[in-house]
């Protein structure tokens, strides 16, 4: 067996493993929302199901090798150009909304009216983006690759320019938002003791929550962006080396990684979901419908 042929293997087992548990955090996601009534009547969790939803379908799509460049072989380097964007443009959509609310503090139903448009104009750009890299690109499979993929380097200045300008605008906006966090909770301790560990953790995990909302796109963007701009302008596109490896680990990961920012770091969704996994015991299923002190993400 060749040395391409284990690195190809290694990515390969990368790929699909990264992306499995990518599926499995967007599932617990989309189960918790799908399980809970008055979990996904909050506004902002029905935004992150959306998002789930999207991250899902991009994890999936990167579980399947690209072999050849055959029917499906298109489909998929077409397709995930206009599926991959979505998440990353949904992700700003919902870093601009969570900033309108918390600083601006817009009321809810003229936020849910903004983010059904947003939303609807992230799909018309992601097909746009889609659409010019079928007439500019080709969707191609290389030997070290683990998926199809659109080769060309058009798709610099449209898939890869949109998704860097959406994480930086998430990434300021975020800032903007724990500031403005801190700020409100600053006042409150002014009026009102809240000295006590439980409501500190709180304001820590939701500052923690949002500053890692970007951390998490530059993760899995960072990555293959360094590795497509080198292969572009640089290097071999069949060169095996520990980028094809860190990208195979990385880039379907958007998923488990909002698992991670939205149920693990959330006491509250944590409880919910050990309700459905039939962990808590009847006092903590009471507790757990108390009202929900985390209320926002």
């Amino acid at each position: 067996m060749s040395f391409i042929t284990l690195a190809t293997s290694a990515d390969l087992v990368c790929a699909v493993t990264a992306s499995a548990l990518s599926v499995l955090g967007s599932g617990i996601i989309i189960l918790l929302n799908l399980r809970f009534k008055e979990y996904r009547k909050n506004f902002f969790r029905h935004l992150v199901f959306i998002l789930s939803i999207y991250d899902a379908t991009v994890s999936f799509l990167f579980m399947i090798p690209g072999t050849s460049s055959n029917g499906f072989c298109q489909f998929q380097g077409y397709f995930l150009v206009y599926a991959a964007v979505l998440p990353v443009y949904v992700s700003v959509c919902i870093a601009i909304i969570t900033y309108l609310n918390v600083v601006k503090r817009w009321p809810k139903k003229k936020l849910k009216s903004l983010f059904n448009k947003m939303l609807i104009i992230s799909n018309l750009v992601g097909l746009i983006i889609m659409f010019f890299s079928i007439g500019f690109a080709e969707a191609v499979s290389f030997p070290n690759t683990n998926w199809c993929f659109i080769k060309g380097r058009a798709i610099l200045g449209t898939f890869y320019a949109t998704i860097w300008i959406s994480i930086i605008v998430s990434f300021v906006l975020y800032l903007l938002i724990v500031r403005k966090i801190r700020s409100i909770y600053n006042e409150i301790e002014q009026l009102v003791d809240l000295k006590d560990k439980r409501r500190k953790t709180e304001n820590l995990k939701v500052q923690i929550r949002m500053s890692t909302i970007p951390l998490s796109l530059f993760f899995t963007w960072g990555i293959a962006s360094v590795r497509r701009f080198r292969e572009i302008f640089w290097e071999n596109p069949h060169q095996i080396d520990t980028l094809n490896l860190l990208q195979s680990l990385t880039n379907p990961m958007q998923g488990l990684l909002d698992c991670f920012v939205f149920v693990i770091f959330s006491s509250y969704s944590r409880q919910k979901f050990k309700e459905i996994i039939c962990c808590l015991e009847p006092e903590e299923r009471k507790m757990s419908t108390e009202v929900d002190t985390d209320s926002r993400l």
